[in-house]
């Protein structure tokens, strides 16, 4: 349940005016980088952090989600998208906008299940102005690690979302129940996890990590190896 932070800086004196040759540089060349690799530049919401991924995931910002025939329309733009990256072996695909997510072993869909996603809502510090996005990170990640009965380190925003101040012992930040027994780590401290509020799975509820019930998050854990590359959208 650790969410990537977007922080917000409070405003300062602006800088003296700099060269522009430097900045038209590094873009040329970061635009040279990418025809080189022919990847699709995937940004899950603008300010978020570049994923380099080889497929355009559908972008969250502004979508109905009132509206299935919406909803569904955009996931199909998506899976078409990963098709044509003809992802092999094992793979996971998780569908933000419906909530599903697919384990797939070359080809066939060998588990589908109920999740829950992040809300895309904003939480503000008040004492400095420090912003939380919770969003699902868009594109493709890995799982690159996995952990038994993990315990979670309770990060600033959950307790300022309760309306508490973050705690100066660090041993009051450790949560070993929250997480459920198995999690799979994708990055930037999102998590595939379970959850102990299984009744709710199938909402856009979580701060970021992806939210599995018990049996198939058992499932998942166990079919999915480190490496295992993650497909959202």
């Amino acid at each position: 349940m650790n969410v990537e932070t977007t922080i917000v800086p409070q405003d300062e004196p602006a800088p003296p005016r700099r060269s522009r040759w430097p900045l038209a540089l590094a873009l040329l060349v970061v635009a040279l980088l990418l025809l080189t690799a022919g990847a699709a530049a995937v940004l899950a919401r603008l300010g978020r952090p570049f994923i380099a991924s080889p497929f355009n995931a559908t972008q969250t910002v502004g979508v109905d989600s009132d509206n299935p025939a919406y909803l569904t329309k955009l996931a199909g733009q998506a899976v078409r998208e990963i098709e044509k990256v003809h992802p092999k072996g094992t793979y996971i695909v998780v569908d933000t906008y419906r909530n599903r997510l697919s384990l797939i072993e070359n080809g066939t869909v060998i588990r589908s299940a109920i999740c829950s996603t992040g809300t895309g809502t904003v939480l503000k510090d008040p004492r400095n102005e420090k912003e939380w996005v919770f969003d699902t990170p868009m594109g493709e990640r890995i799982i690159q690690r996995k952990v038994t009965h993990p315990v979670w380190a309770k990060p600033d925003w959950a307790f300022i979302e309760d309306g508490y101040l973050p705690p100066k012992d660090s041993s009051e930040r450790f949560d070993n129940q929250s997480l459920g027994n198995y999690a799979m780590y994708i990055g930037d401290g999102y998590i595939i996890h379970g959850t102990l509020f299984q009744s709710l799975l199938g909402r856009s509820i979580t701060h970021g990590c992806v939210r599995l019930g018990d049996a198939d998050l058992e499932f998942v854990y166990h079919h999915a190896p480190i490496g295992t590359r993650v497909y959202l959208y």
